[in-house]
C-alpha cells in the first residue's frame, strides 16, 4: 500500500493543477485580445505621411498624366491622383483598349511604383455612336475639301479611258499587225489596258492614294490563287486555248487526229475545239486534252500517201504483180508521178503473198479516201487481167454446159471520181455562220502550198 504521506503529496499537486487552470485560460485569452486589439488599431491609423520631395514628385506624375490624358482622344474623362507613387486612375473610356493604353502610359512614367486602375466602360449608345459620327462627318468635310481635286483626277481616268480605246482601234504599231483575229484583241487589250491603268496611277498619285494600287494588287492576287486552285481545270483550259490561238498548229478546215477523234476543225474557243468528224457530227475536245495529247495534222501538208495491200497466189509471179500493180497506179488520175508508185512484197503466209501499193496525192485536188477506193479498184482489175490470182477461202463450183456459152462482154472502163469532197467544207461554213460562239483561229483560210517533190513519208 501507498504510504499515507505519498497520498497527502498527490492530493496537493492536483488541488494545484486545479487552481491553475482557469489562471492560465485568463492569461492567453488576454493575450489574443492584445493582439487582436494591436491590429484593429493598426488599420485604422492614418496611413504614414510621405515626405515633401516625395509630394512634389507625385504631383509632377500626377500633372503630366493628366495633360498626356487631355490630349488622347479617348482618355480626357479619366482623372488621375498620385500618392506615395501610387497612381490611382478613375473616370469611364469607350473601348477596352483605350483602357489598357491608360494604364500603359501610367507604367511608363518615372517614379510610378503601382496602378490602381480604376477607370470603367461606357455602356452608353449616344457615346459609342459618337466615334463613328465623327470620323464620318470628318470624311465629308474632306471629301468636299478635295472636290477640285477629285473633279481633276476623275477628268484624267476619262482621258485615258478614250486615248485607250483610240489605241485599240489603231492596233499597236505595224511590227504588232496580225491576221490572227485572238493575237489582235490580245494586242488591242494590252495596250487599251496600259494607257487606263496609268491613267488611274495619276489620278490616284493626284489624291495621294498610291498605297490603294498595292493593295488591290495583292487582294487581286490572292483571289487569282484562289480561283486558280478551285477552277484548275476550267482554267487550264483557257490557258491551253490561248497557247493554241498563238501557235497555231492547225487552221480552219483541217483534219486533224487527237486521241481517238478525228474530224475537220470547225473552230477553236476560249475552253474547246470543236470538229465535225466524218459522219457530220459535232465532236468537242477540251483545249488541255488537244495541248497535251499528240495530235496528226492531216491536211498541214498538202501531199499525202495512201497505201493497201492485197494477197497473191503462191505459185503467182511477183515481179509481173508488182509491174502490173505500179503500172495501174501511175495510169490512175490524181496519183504523182513524183514520188513515183510503188509495190513492195511485205508478208510471205500459208497460202498467200502479201504486197503493199502505195502511191501520193495532192490533197488540194484529189480526195485521199476515194483515191484509195479508186487505186484497190483498178489494181484489183489489172491484177486479174493479168491473170494472177488473188487467194480466197470460199470453194466455187462450176457446171460445165453441153454447149459453150457465149463469151461475156467485156465491161467499159468507167471514169475516175477522184475530186476533193466538199460535203463536209459545206456543212462546217454553215455551222459558222449559225453559231455565236467565239473563234480563236485565223479569219484567212491560207491555201496549203505544194510540198517540193520528192517528199516521202506517211501521215
Amino acid at each position: 500500500m501507498m504510504p499515507l504521506q505519498q497520498w497527502r503529496f498527490a492530493v496537493v499537486v492536483l488541488a494545484l493543477c486545479v487552481v491553475a487552470a482557469p489562471a492560465r485560460a485568463q492569461v492567453e485569452s488576454t493575450a489574443t485580445s492584445a493582439v487582436v486589439t494591436e491590429s484593429l488599431t493598426s488599420d485604422t491609423l492614418p496611413p504614414e505621411p510621405v515626405t515633401d520631395q516625395r509630394a512634389a514628385q507625385d504631383e509632377a506624375i500626377r500633372n503630366a498624366l493628366q495633360a498626356i490624358f487631355d490630349r488622347v482622344p479617348g482618355l480626357n474623362r479619366v482623372d488621375v491622383t498620385v500618392d506615395a507613387g501610387v497612381v490611382r486612375l478613375i473616370g469611364t473610356v469607350l473601348t477596352g483598349d483605350t483602357r489598357e493604353r491608360a494604364v500603359q502610359l501610367a507604367s511608363e512614367m518615372e517614379g510610378v511604383v503601382f496602378v490602381d486602375n480604376r477607370i470603367t466602360e461606357s455602356t452608353s449608345l449616344e457615346e459609342q455612336l459618337q466615334p463613328t459620327w465623327t470620323r464620318l462627318r470628318e470624311a465629308g468635310y474632306g471629301v468636299v475639301a478635295k472636290l477640285p481635286l477629285l473633279a481633276v483626277a476623275l477628268l484624267i481616268v476619262v482621258l485615258a479611258l478614250w486615248l485607250g480605246a483610240m489605241m485599240a482601234r489603231w492596233g499597236g504599231p505595224a511590227f504588232l499587225t496580225t491576221r490572227n483575229p485572238f493575237l489582235q484583241a490580245l494586242i488591242r487589250r494590252f495596250v487599251q489596258s496600259g494607257v487606263v491603268i496609268i491613267g488611274i496611277i495619276l489620278a490616284l498619285d493626284l489624291l495621294d492614294a498610291t498605297a490603294l494600287v498595292g493593295a488591290l494588287v495583292g487582294t487581286a492576287g490572292l483571289a487569282g490563287l484562289a480561283i486558280g486552285f478551285a477552277f484548275k481545270d476550267i482554267v487550264e483550259n483557257y490557258l491551253a486555248g490561248t497557247i493554241l490561238a498563238i501557235r497555231q498548229p492547225f487552221a480552219k478546215n483541217d483534219f486533224i487526229r487527237v486521241d481517238q477523234f478525228e474530224g475537220k476543225v470547225v473552230r477553236l474557243t476560249p475552253r474547246e475545239t470543236i470538229l465535225m468528224s466524218v459522219d457530220g457530227n459535232h465532236v468537242r475536245l477540251p483545249n488541255a486534252l488537244i495541248f497535251r495529247s499528240p495530235m496528226v495534222n492531216f491536211t498541214r501538208n498538202p501531199l499525202r500517201r495512201l497505201a493497201f495491200t492485197l494477197g497473191l497466189g503462191a505459185t503467182d509471179d511477183l515481179v509481173q504483180a508488182r509491174r502490173v500493180a505500179v503500172q495501174a497506179m501511175v495510169a490512175m488520175e490524181g496519183i504523182l508521178d513524183d514520188p513515183a508508185p510503188q509495190a513492195i512484197v511485205m508478208e510471205l503466209g500459208a497460202s498467200t503473198v502479201t504486197i503493199e501499193v502505195s502511191g501520193w496525192i495532192d490533197q488540194s485536188q484529189v480526195d485521199w479516201m476515194r483515191a484509195r477506193g479508186e487505186a484497190i479498184r483498178l489494181v484489183k482489175t489489172a491484177i486479174e487481167d493479168a491473170g494472177l490470182t488473188l487467194p480466197s477461202p470460199e470453194y466455187l463450183l462450176r457446171m460445165e454446159e453441153a454447149t459453150p456459152s457465149a463469151p461475156a462482154p467485156t465491161p467499159e472502163p468507167r471514169a475516175s471520181d477522184v475530186a476533193v469532197d466538199r460535203s463536209l467544207d459545206a456543212q462546217i461554213e454553215v455551222d459558222r455562220v449559225v453559231s455565236d460562239e467565239e473563234d480563236l483561229l485565223d479569219t484567212a483560210q491560207p491555201s496549203p502550198s505544194k510540198a517540193p517533190r520528192g517528199a516521202s513519208g506517211t501521215p
